[in-house]
């Protein structure tokens, strides 16, 4: 009989295949829109216009933002199909999101030697507000993500309890909150917004003071978390006396 764990090792393997072909499509979605928008050659500022006090939004930056948020649902779907409980198939998605995300910067090297470092300036997002921030911060993010859902799937199939509560995630998701806010911080210079102040639309210095602490508290909160679970009672015993019940 295959166990849960022979499953889990599928679903592994899956996952894995999975997020790097996918962030393969990505990269190349990617490197046609700044082959239509930027030549090829993407750098800052952004074409921004505005009339009459409003931004103006390109119709194909309409379907952009559509094809953004139905990359994370397909993502959030490949967890949900994989894990067995909604626990694991949080973690699930983790993963799918970690590696979908460090393949996406790998693919794109390897297609049009970009970034050239991982303190390039990225364009992260666009929903609600543009996210922007150096290379380095979301495959700090996706890598830490990767490793933190692959660790609390396996001590799951092994029978630990990972005593997560609804504050815990509460905890995670306002870390997570701040970081956003970190890459949106710019946004008014970004889209170049009209006023009184001259706006570039080049990034400006990230904000590192709210980016390093949200993301250090929910590492350390995670770690010390995951290193307080306990092994669940043993499920071996009780298959082996059904399967002598049975025998007998």
């Amino acid at each position: 009989m295959k166990t849960f764990s022979d499953s889990a090792f599928k679903n592994w393997v899956w996952i894995v295949i999975f997020s790097i072909a996918f962030a393969w499509v990505e990269s190349a979605v990617v490197v046609y829109l700044r082959e239509i928008y930027f030549h090829g050659n993407f750098r800052f500022p952004l074409f921004v216009k505005w009339e009459g006090g409003k931004h103006v939004i390109d119709p194909l930056v309409r379907i952009e933002l559509g094809r953004e948020i139905a990359t994370i649902v397909i993502l959030m779907a490949v967890g949900g199909i994989s894990g067995r409980n909604a626990f694991q198939k949080f973690c699930f998605f983790m993963v799918a999101f970690g590696l979908w995300d460090i393949f996406y910067y790998i693919w794109l090297y390897v297609m049009v030697g970009w970034p050239e470092s991982l303190w390039t300036w990225d364009l992260l997002f666009y929903v609600p507000l543009p996210w922007v921030g150096p290379v380095i911060t979301p495959v700090l993010i996706a890598g830490t993500m990767a490793a933190a859902g692959f660790l609390a799937v396996f001590y799951d199939v092994k029978g630990y309890r990972i005593n997560w509560r609804w504050y815990d995630t509460a905890v995670e998701l306002s870390c997570a909150t701040l970081m956003i806010v970190a890459f949106c911080w710019d946004w008014k210079n970004i889209l170049q917004v009209p006023g009184p102040v001259a706006h570039t639309g080049v990034p400006n210095p990230f904000a590192w003071w709210l980016f390093l602490p949200a993301y250090g508290v929910a590492l350390v909160y995670f770690l010390v978390k995951f290193r307080g679970c306990s092994p669940r009672t043993s499920l071996k015993p009780q298959m082996e006396s059904a399967e002598q019940t049975h025998q007998g």
